[in-house]
């Protein structure tokens, strides 16, 4: 398992500081980008998105959190980001958003609320890249165990990013043998030494087996 760093959770006045400090140790950064709607919340916008990009900084993971992802989708990708999460609850075609988040060059991220099952999504995923699972409610709130259970339900070699209030201590659950990504932000950005507590989380991230 590998991790992404949610700058959402980093001190805005010292962003580039907190990049520099993560970028050795993580996999992708990951960007939430919110409407104060979907979620109850607001993010980082395509300015941030574009100059992490142009900065050359580890990959880009974009998690939109809006009611109408559809040009926005298609827009970041374009940008240049690894991947593109958008929303099962707020697509109105997910399909056809997956194909045209793929056809500018991005992987295609499935999101899903807390509440949300596999077996709701299930006949959508053999078109996806991938899924992205809530382990706490959009924009904010406490870690969900049954959240993060229903990773056993995922059809095998499907990747998974996780993402919500996870702690270290969450590491340790059985089903994080099957995460490829472990979004991590007050857990990370909340230490006195963010290099050091990457450096630390990076190695327990790396412990965990991987699900076969």
């Amino acid at each position: 398992m590998r991790l992404s760093a949610s700058l959402h959770a980093a001190d805005p006045l010292r962003l580039a500081d907190a990049v520099g400090a993560v970028a050795g140790h993580v996999e992708t950064l990951h960007v939430d980008v919110m409407d104060g709607r979907f979620a109850p919340a607001f993010g980082f916008g395509e300015a941030l998105v574009r100059r992490l990009i142009a900065d050359r900084a580890p990959p880009v993971d974009v998690h939109l959190m809006l009611d109408a992802p559809g040009e926005w989708a298609v827009r970041f990708g374009g940008l240049g980001a690894r991947s593109v999460a958008f929303h099962a609850e707020a697509t109105d075609d997910p399909l056809a958003l997956a194909a045209a988040v793929r056809g500018e060059g991005a992987l295609a991220y499935l999101a899903l609320e807390p509440e949300t099952s596999i077996a709701l999504v299930e006949p959508l995923l053999s078109a996806m890249d991938g899924l992205l699972l809530l382990t706490a409610p959009a924009g904010g709130g406490a870690f969900s165990a049954a959240a993060l259970a229903r990773l056993a339900d995922v059809p095998p070699g499907l990747p998974v990013i996780i993402d919500g209030a996870l702690a270290p201590e969450h590491f340790a659950a059985p089903e994080m043998a099957r995460v490829e990504l472990a979004v991590v932000g007050k857990a990370l950005f909340g230490a006195p030494d963010i290099a050091a507590r990457a450096r630390e989380l990076s190695a327990r991230a790396a412990a965990v087996p991987k699900h076969v």
